[in-house]
């Protein structure tokens, strides 16, 4: 009897332990191949930065389903990224491969009824590497939707020791283009509106650009074509932004000249943790 009571309690632990850990997948900050998929599903995160003026509270649909908790504008869901509002987290939904529509929307208050669809979409995720879906843009009046998308497959092999790999997304509405600039060095110029920069690495640490100058990394942009000591649109000034080994998705949102809920970021995406 105590044999078979240890046969249980074994048996027992085991499916908890798996339980546990499937459970756990893509919420807690494990090793990125912990959260990973299967060869059946993609990898989606879902980069909210649509600057409404009223800065509304909102859900995340996948195929009808809510995927989301209530999060606002500046939002890469789930996990997030720097200068943003959501976690330090490289995190994926797993999704189906194929066509998968995503929304956008408002819930009537106490309900999970949609009172609203601010925005939705159809995209394809063709396999099971990690894609980002950068949503831009606003409503500018009663009747018209300006909102855009942009999904952009993220390169997240491993990276070298004492690199950081990068790519930029520009969101801001009202600059059709602007340049990039590390430590006051141009990194990248002409990055039009909802486009997306190659991917690319830069050094750290002491090795990384405009050091003897900038010890803590400062990335701006500005205009495209404006001088370099112009007055910058957004800028971010933080290590965080120049870390070893990591792939991050700088982006850009907002609106330039316009400040509270429009005000214009630069921001990042983490799209793989060290």
């Amino acid at each position: 009897m105590k044999k078979q009571i240890f046969k249980y309690s074994l048996t027992f632990a085991a499916l908890f332990l798996l339980y546990s850990c499937k459970k756990s997948d893509g919420v807690t900050n494990q090793p990125y191949m912990a959260y990973g998929t299967t060869g059946t599903q993609g990898q989606l995160k879902i980069n909210f930065a649509s600057a409404y003026l009223a800065n509304p509270t909102v859900l995340l649909k996948i195929n009808g389903s809510v995927v989301s908790s209530s999060i606002t504008a500046r939002t890469p869901f789930p996990g997030g990224g720097y200068n943003t509002n959501g976690s330090n987290f490289a995190l994926y939904l797993a999704v189906p491969q194929g066509t998968n529509t995503v929304s956008v929307v408002r819930p009537k208050v106490g309900t999970n009824v949609d009172s609203i669809v601010l925005y939705s979409t159809n995209i394809s995720i063709p396999d099971n590497a990690a894609y980002t879906l950068h949503i831009a843009d606003t409503m500018v009046d009663g009747t018209t939707n300006n909102t855009k998308s942009l999904l952009v497959q993220n390169q997240i092999g491993n990276v070298d020791t004492g690199f950081c790999r990068f790519r930029f997304v520009n969101l801001i509405p009202n600059l059709p283009a602007v340049d990039l600039y590390l430590n006051g060095i141009l990194m990248k110029s002409n990055i039009s509106y909802l486009a997306a920069t190659d991917t690319f690495s830069v050094r750290t640490g002491v090795n990384a650009p405009g050091y003897a100058t900038s010890v803590t990394p400062t990335w701006t942009i500005r205009p495209a074509g404006a001088l370099a000591t112009s007055t910058a649109t957004a800028t971010y000034a933080s290590v965080n932004a120049l870390q070893s080994t990591m792939v991050l998705t700088g982006f850009f949102m907002g609106y330039s000249g316009l400040t509270g809920t429009r005000l214009p970021y630069l921001s990042f995406t983490l799209d793989k943790n060290q």
